[in-house]
């Protein structure tokens, strides 16, 4: 049996409470539900060791400072190899994640970037000419219903010049990929 189906209401509240304020402590959640402060931490401590409980540290782009200068987009694909689309989304430091999923396309990914030509033109060079790619489409994400927290790599974003689509041919991330690619040949 799965340890997620075996939680308690204790374990419940913990995590509900802890999703809605991340910020909470244990002391607080300890008093919430008339527990000690030790019983809260211990309890946190085994849902982080069973992997239900984890933290994620990132920007929210339900707020408008950061949705005003940074696009998020979702990105679906059809193809053949989406092992190979996973392989590029672990070294791009602009696809955020990549799921595989059922349907009509079958990999799923979210892209963050100030330039929406800099994501396209990522798109064009390391998908699009794909032959084991049949089928891609871009959709801006434009509004959020609750806050939306991913991780963004700073150290790629180029702000001073957004319209700069991007060096691809001798990225450094890019570059990796194929070195590891050769290897493997």
């Amino acid at each position: 049996m799965s340890t997620i189906t075996k939680l308690d209401d204790i374990d419940k509240a913990i995590i509900n409470m802890l999703q809605k304020d991340p910020s909470i402590t244990h002391s607080q959640i300890a008093k919430k539900l008339d527990r000690s402060q030790p019983a809260i931490g211990a309890r946190i401590k085994k849902l982080n060791e069973n992997g239900i409980l984890a933290t994620q540290i990132g920007v929210d782009f339900s707020n408008p400072d950061v949705n005003s200068v940074l696009n998020l987009v979702k990105v679906e694909l059809t193809t053949s190899n989406p092992e190979d689309v996973f392989a590029l989304s672990k070294v791009c430091p602009y696809i955020i994640n990549a799921l595989k999923t059922s349907g009509e396309y079958n990999v799923l990914m979210f892209m963050a970037c100030s330039s929406l030509k800099r994501l396209d033109t990522i798109l064009d060079r390391h998908f699009r000419n794909k032959e084991y790619v049949r089928k891609i489409q871009m959709d801006l994400i434009t509004s959020y219903a609750h806050p939306f927290i991913l991780p963004v790599d700073f150290m790629s974003e180029n702000f001073e010049n957004p319209d700069d689509p991007c060096k691809i041919t001798t990225c450094p991330y890019c570059e990796t990929l194929l070195s590891k690619e050769k290897d493997k040949k």
